[in-house]
């Protein structure tokens, strides 16, 4: 394991790739997932959302193996009971390294498959495309926001709406919206939270949440302008808020514990921005060459 490992902040952006993918060359990514993860991300009807699936999946396994010493094709990806990802592998000396509580989360929608992963503190994030890409064909943008009434509170409607004109409307409704997933894929909740019941407030780059009126302090929360529309937003959370009912994911946890010094440290950590990487840069370097031959661009 390294030392010092680092906050990461990944994005890949998929759509020009994705447009000039070739059958061998899908083939040979999906040779490097596991059996239930090609499966996943087959399940998917539309192209462009099987292609975003495998990309998330390399993108978890390309950190793991860069951030806990791990070989790319050894790593153990496994899934909580709301589908929070987590690694299972044992990593000995886990207890007293640099990450004993490493952890991650991917999100992707539109041009970008992002993930975001901390050493210490858990992890959500969240991407959110441009509405234009979610809303139907002319849509007015009202009846668009009526089919999300109660997933945001009055103040947070007050927000959205009094932006200005749409353009600035729909950039606050996406950083809203990419929060509370944010928030949701920390927790690993899944769909059965109502986000209505956290509310965030928006200061520049930095937001804060309170759920059900009650301010949650021991929370942090960044936004990201990734281009072209995409908002990304991350969140840091107590390991106490993980809702994991198999418990496998929790077991994995080696400093279950932070002190009151430790956390604030963890909390006011400098935000590090997004690395864009390419699909290249997810496949093992020893399988560089054979995924130039299927027609992969090592550029």
């Amino acid at each position: 394991m390294t030392q010092g490992v680092p906050r990461l902040r990944w994005a890949v952006q998929t759509a020009a790739w994705g447009s000039r993918l070739g059958p061998e060359e899908w083939a040979f990514l999906l040779s490097l997932l596991q059996e239930d993860e090609r499966q996943q991300c087959l399940r998917h009807r539309q192209p462009e959302d099987q292609r975003r699936a495998l990309v998330a999946r390399l993108l978890a396994r390309r950190a793991a193996a860069a951030s806990l010493g791990l070989p790319q094709a050894a790593v153990e990806c496994r899934r909580t009971k709301g589908g929070k990802p987590y690694i299972a592998n044992e990593l000995p000396g886990k207890a007293n390294g640099p990450a004993p509580n490493w952890n991650f989360s991917v999100s992707h929608e539109g041009d970008y498959v992002i993930l975001a992963a901390e050493p210490l503190c858990i992890c959500g994030c969240d991407v959110v495309a441009p509405l234009h890409l979610r809303r139907r064909s002319g849509e007015p943008l009202a009846k668009f926001f009526a089919r999300f009434d109660r997933q945001f509170t009055p103040t947070e409607w007050q927000r959205i709406r009094g932006a200005g004109g749409d353009a600035e409307q729909e950039a606050e409704f996406s950083k809203m919206w990419a929060l509370k997933e944010a928030y949701v894929k920390a927790t690993g909740e899944g769909l059965g939270f109502d986000l209505g019941k956290v509310e965030f407030s928006i200061s520049g780059g930095t937001a804060t949440a309170s759920l059900c009126g009650m301010p949650q302090r021991d929370w942090a929360f960044h936004l990201h302008e990734l281009g072209a529309g995409h908002w990304a937003a991350v969140a840091r959370a107590p390991l106490s808020a993980v809702v994991d009912a198999w418990g496998g994911f929790k077991a994995t946890f080696r400093k279950p514990d932070l002190s009151p010094g430790e956390w604030q440290q963890q909390l006011a950590a400098a935000e590090p921005p997004f690395q864009l990487l390419t699909v290249a840069d997810l496949v093992p370097l020893d399988q560089r060459d054979t995924y130039e031959a299927a027609g992969g661009d090592l550029l």
